[in-house]
């Protein structure tokens, strides 16, 4: 009774320790699976997943007919023993042998509907479920078998094959593996001791289970389990060595079929060359360059670079020597032959390429093509060249100067006059080579200029180098660079000490002529009148001799006037008194005033000129002298009885006035002198004119901002034109110069 209930403790004992191990063993391998399974790349794990469900559900198909042929094997051994009764199976009850037909039966049913499922979807997407079915089919459907017949049956040789199976046949997913292990040992050991069941005969007197089968089944099952551990993991660690690998390879291969583009579409030439002067490699680039039409061309045809290549065969020792002494070589320039033995330009970027003992293996680099380039610089130092003779020719000084002030450049005109080298002009400043009186005035007018921009004019002094000082006017204009910003500015001095002295000179004269003949003339034109006016008949001249010298003192006042109003228009310029007039009022307020000329002259005159004109902005009393000279040189210049039109037309965005007459006309060399100072034509009856009037005109319509002209034949008459701007096209009070 004693060693009974020692037996029971033990027992319990063990099956208490075999279950701690078991769960102690599952958890370490979960564990440690899962260790290994926590990859940083989810999409590889991912795959990973697949593939392993992929190979347990093809194994499993070879499983299950494995299993089929197994479980056949057994039931042709069964029925040979029922007809020739084998020796080995004679202890076997009858009534139990022909129970496991039956078993037989169920088992490969259970194996029919594993394989029928296997070829569903439901099978492809979760094959653990036919691992599961495949192994209980064999280890669980014959417990269940033995169970519904009052025994335990400790099939050992099943489960051994059965589990070493699965673990050859299918070395993935341990959990699976361990499951379907426990499921059966939890059955056999659990259920068969809660029922109470016995072995069958002849054994029945034995215990269903002791601790050598323990411990064999135990051990059995760790090392099928560990064993398809391992292999999963090996194969999981060389799945995801696999796929690292094939996308190093993508990667290698993008990168690689990238640098082939960049290498094969490359605007500049890209080649490697031999220290003996072979090229290893060369892309299409360099084989344009060189005129070829592939690159196998260059590498086969260059087999000595020094001489093939180079114009200059020294520039490849040259170029070996600086990456010698440098390591690389930058925009190196040489001349080159084509094929078909023109000459270029190029420039070679290139470095020394070594082994790890720094042996010399190639060089390699690229080559561009410059010659543009070169034929720009060329042009562009032709041009340097030429200017710079041009503006040294120049006799008017000439300078230019930075933003800070400072003289970059002048040319020899300014050397000559200021009486300083160029070595000691330039990065000087005006306060070093000028007065600080002038200097100031520059300086401000400098720094006004740069602030605004554009162009300035104006009067100065310059000190020459005599020490004397001269009259000039400065004109200076800013400059920019390439890149839009403002570089600087540019000068030129205009000497004006001889024009000074002469405008003098010129008042001067005038001054006397006022003077000394209008003062005179003025007088005797007084006395004249005074004689005329007078009531008595008896004077010592006749009348019509006083008259006839009334008339010559009128036209040379009338010529003195001209010729001082010429003068001040020249130097002065025209002042203008602009108002807002309509041109009708202009026009018959002149031809009021020449009527008795018209009258003594049989000249008929039209005026077309409407008062519905747009108005204009001019000053009318300068208006009129236009209108006067052009009138009376029309009278004077053609026979009595001449036929004058006067009209305007508006044109666009200004007024076009005509005066035209049906006189004799003017030739074309006439025509284009007309306006000149001191022109007279040839056809002038009895004039004392000194040609000023239609010079006056012109400077008039041009101080108004508008063109004067003549169109005229011989015998057809003369037409004379002028335009004015609108009134919205001008500025009030304008003074031409």
């Amino acid at each position: 009774m004693k060693k009974a209930k020692a037996f029971l403790a033990v027992r319990r004992f063990a099956q208490r320790l075999t279950a701690s191990i078991l769960r102690t063993v599952q958890k370490c391998l979960e564990k440690a699976f899962l260790l290994t399974s926590s990859r940083p790349n989810h999409a590889i794990s991912s795959d990973y997943e697949a593939w392993r469900d992929r190979f347990l559900w093809q194994r499993l198909h070879l499983a299950l007919w494995l299993a089929l042929i197994l479980i056949l094997s057994f039931t042709f051994r069964d029925i040979y023993d029922a007809l020739f009764h084998l020796k080995e199976l004679a202890e076997i009850p009858k009534e139990l042998k022909r129970l496991f037909f039956v078993l037989y039966s169920a088992i490969v049913l259970s194996l029919l509907s594993c394989l029928a499922v296997h070829r569903t979807q439901f099978g492809r997407r979760h094959p653990g479920f036919v691992f599961l079915g495949l192994s209980w089919s064999i280890t669980i459907v014959e417990q269940i078998w033995a169970t519904l017949n009052n025994f335990a049956l400790p099939d050992i040789f099943a489960w051994f094959v059965m589990f070493l199976s699965q673990a050859t046949l299918i070395p993935v997913r341990f959990s699976l593996h361990l499951v379907s292990q426990l499921g059966v040992l939890v059955y056999y050991f659990g259920i068969n001791t809660a029922l109470g069941l016995k072995l069958p005969p002849p054994d029945g007197d034995k215990p269903i289970y002791n601790v050598t089968m323990s411990l064999a089944l135990f051990w059995f099952c760790f090392i099928c389990d560990l064993g398809v551990y391992l292999y999963d993991r090996l194969q999981r660690s060389e799945f995801f060595a696999r796929k690292e690998l094939e996308a190093a390879y993508q990667k290698l291969g993008a990168t690689e079929e990238k640098y082939r583009s960049i290498f094969e579409n490359a605007v500049e030439g890209i080649f490697q060359s031999t220290p003996d002067g072979r090229y290893i490699t060369a892309n299409p680039a360099l084989a344009r360059i060189y005129g070829y039409s592939f690159p196998e061309e260059v590498t086969a045809n260059f087999t000595d670079i020094e001489h093939q290549l180079y114009v200059d065969p020294t520039r490849r020792t040259e170029f070996m020597r600086l990456i010698e002494e440098y390591g690389s070589v930058s925009e190196f320039e040489s001349q080159i032959y084509r094929k078909d033995g023109s000459i270029v330009w190029i420039s070679e970027k290139a470095y020394a390429v070594r082994d790890e003992s720094g042996k010399l293996l190639y060089y390699e680099g690229v080559i561009e093509d410059i010659t543009k380039r070169k034929q720009v610089e060329e042009a562009l130092q032709e041009k340097l060249i030429f200017l710079k003779v041009l503006i040294n020719t120049i006799p008017t000084p000439v300078f230019y100067q930075n933003t800070e002030g400072v003289y970059v450049g002048c040319n020899k005109a300014f050397e000559e006059d200021l009486g300083l080298s160029k070595k000691q002009i330039i990065g000087k400043t005006v306060y070093e080579i000028a007065p600080k009186d002038l200097a100031d005035k520059y300086h401000q007018a400098d720094r006004d200029l740069l602030k605004q921009g554009g162009v300035q004019i104006y009067e100065s002094s310059v000190i020459y180098k005599d020490n004397t000082q001269h009259d000039v006017i400065f004109y200076k204009a800013t400059f920019s660079k390439a890149d839009g910003t403002l570089g600087g500015l540019v000068g030129v001095i205009l000497d004006i000490s001889q024009r000074k002295r002469t405008e003098e000179a010129l008042r001067v004269f005038f001054h006397a002529v006022s003077h000394d003949l209008r003062n005179p003339v003025l007088g005797t034109l007084m006395v004249l009148k005074n004689l005329l006016s007078s009531p008595e008949e008896k004077i010592l001249l006749p009348r019509s001799i006083l008259e006839r010298m009334v008339q010559s003192s009128d036209r040379q006042l009338n010529l003195i006037n001209s010729l001082m109003e010429a003068h001040v228009s020249e130097v002065q310029g025209i002042v203008l008194q602009r108002q807002t007039i309509q041109l009708h009022t202009v026009v018959e307020a002149a031809v009021a005033d020449l009527e008795p000329m018209l009258k003594e002259n049989q000249a008929i005159l039209t005026n077309l000129v409407s008062a519905d004109l747009p108005f204009v902005n001019a000053d009318p009393t300068q208006l009129w002298r236009v209108y006067s000279n052009l009138i009376v040189n029309a009278v004077k210049h053609n026979p009595p009885g001449l036929s004058i039109t006067v009209d305007v037309t508006v044109e666009d965005d200004k007024m076009r006035c005509i005066v035209a007459d049906n006189g004799i006309g003017m030739s074309q060399q006439q025509s284009e002198h007309l306006f000149d100072l001191y022109f007279r034509g040839n056809n002038v009856r009895n004039s004392l004119s000194l040609g000023l009037g239609l010079y006056l005109c012109r400077q008039i319509i041009t101080a108004h901002g508008g063109e004067i002209g003549v169109k005229s034949d011989l015998g057809r008459g003369a037409t004379f034109w002028f335009t004015l701007p609108r009134k919205n096209e001008l500025a009030s009070n304008t003074v031409s110069v």
